[in-house]
């Protein structure tokens, strides 16, 4: 069937855009060579649409399965029971034949449950599993954990289905611009002007297949953004470089920046003195706006620092809140703060060690709290330490309503953070969207420029 369309589309092909038979053999062939491309990304999509789909179900059947059984094993017995035969079943069963078959291994549920963590690489994965090991070697309530589980679990499955429609119908609008514009530059070389063909002209042949190429790499390019790994779209960096951007942010130094600034401005501003003197005014406008530019570099240059570090922040330190809401379950704020920094955003890394290290200090004060990331001065932070001050000190028993809300403001805050970030990474589909109507235009300058030519030669004639 896909190759009966193949040749329907390329014979559409040869009579809108008037191939001929050369170039529309040249057309077939191409098609025929790049379907297998496209099939193979279109697979690639549905897999990893399938990964997520069966990562969402298992940690809902795994945690719904161990609030009630409240055994690891049982838990992951039913959830085999539960899933259809695939790949996932497959590592469940291989996960579950650890933990029945090894006898000479003092952590054989957590060696188990890394089985299906190294094969399905999902933050979430890991925070259930490390809420079960934890609740079957120390017991306790655990209830609370796993709503809180289950509700980011659940925020996170609607973000990440979300994106996936956002990218699917913005696919589908580059498809329509790729369709629109072979359709308007087929349109020209039908216009009824004295008569005149210019579709014969080898230039006009060339170009028509190289539209047809062009945008047929363009639509593999949008199918690029389809097939990424939707389990883990949502991470953050964790290299040294990223590790770091705080701390560089904190160390500017305003001074010696604007020393720099002024020694890069000098050869633009003796450029313009020069033109100036020469009287060439618009080469010495462009000159000035440059030593502008360069004088105030250092102030642009952190102002964009500090954005892209608050975006970076604001999807950081909701994650290390979740963490911290766990383990509030079973630990004072001030130790469930220590324990933390064992998964820690490698961006709020050194912000946290001083956290605990002001605590050291003054256990009972609020100013380690509000100091934290107050070089930043963002609200939302600052109202959540506060509020995760006042479950520190108890605040006559309204523990537990606190740490709800709490919970319920970092979830909102986490989801705001998130869809901004994958909404970023969709920002280049909007450009592919556009480049077809690139593609046409230049096409439909030089017909036009080729048709005003013959149509000058017919005048002369």
């Amino acid at each position: 069937m896909t190759y009966i369309l193949i040749f329907f589309l390329t014979y559409v092909l040869h009579l809108l855009l008037k191939l001929n038979w050369v170039c529309t053999a040249v057309v077939l062939v191409f098609l025929l060579v790049m379907q297998h491309f496209h099939r193979i990304k279109g697979q690639r999509f549905q897999e990893a649409r399938k990964r997520f789909l069966d990562v969402s179900l298992y940690i809902d059947t795994l945690l719904y399965s161990f609030l009630k059984e409240q055994k690891i094993i049982r838990a992951f017995e039913d959830v085999k029971s539960t899933l259809a035969d695939g790949h996932m079943k497959e590592t469940v069963s291989r996960a579950i034949d650890h933990m029945m078959l090894t006898f000479d291994e003092t952590e054989v549920f957590v060696d188990a449950m890394r089985i299906i963590e190294d094969e399905y690489k999902c933050n979430r994965i890991v925070n259930a599993h490390e809420f079960m090991a934890h609740a079957e070697y120390y017991g306790g309530d655990i209830k609370e954990s796993a709503r809180i589980l289950l509700k980011d679990k659940s925020a996170w499955e609607r973000r990440i289905l979300r994106n996936i429609e956002d990218r699917q119908r913005m696919f589908h609008q580059i498809i329509l611009s790729v369709v629109t514009s072979v359709i308007i530059s087929g349109i020209i070389l039908y216009l009824p002007v004295l008569s005149m063909d210019i579709s014969s002209n080898i230039i006009v042949q060339i170009l028509s297949v190289a539209l047809i190429v062009l945008d047929d790499l363009i639509i593999l390019w949008g199918q690029k953004f389809l097939e990424v790994d939707y389990l883990g779209i949502d991470l953050l960096p964790e290299d040294d470089k990223h590790a770091k951007k705080l701390e560089e942010y904190k160390a500017y130094n305003p001074a010696k920046e604007l020393r720099a600034s002024i020694l890069m401005a000098v050869i633009p501003a003796l450029a313009s003195a020069f033109l100036l003197y020469t009287d060439r005014q618009w080469p010495a406008v462009a000159a000035m706006g440059a030593a502008l530019i360069c004088l105030n570099q250092h102030r642009i240059g952190h102002r964009l620092m500090k954005k892209n570090l608050i975006a970076d922040v604001k999807s950081a330190f909701p994650k290390w809140l979740m963490d911290l809401a766990l383990l509030i379950q079973s630990e004072n704020v001030q130790v469930a703060i220590q324990k933390s920094r064992e998964h820690i955003p490698v961006i709020l890394k050194e912000e946290v060690n001083t956290l605990v290290e002001r605590l050291d200090v003054e256990p009972e004060s609020s100013d380690p709290y509000h100091r934290f990331l107050d070089c930043l001065n963002l609200p939302e932070i600052n109202a959540a330490m506060g509020m995760l001050y006042a479950v520190s000190i108890g605040n006559s028993g309204n523990c537990g309503s606190q740490i709800d809300e709490l919970i319920t403001k970092n979830l909102e805050m986490l989801d705001v953070a998130d869809t901004a970030r994958l909404k970023d990474k969709t920002a280049g589909m909007y450009l592919l969207f556009l480049a077809p109507v690139i593609t046409a235009s230049f096409k439909m300058i030089v017909d036009m420029a080729i048709f005003l030519i013959s149509f000058l030669s017919y005048k002369v004639v």
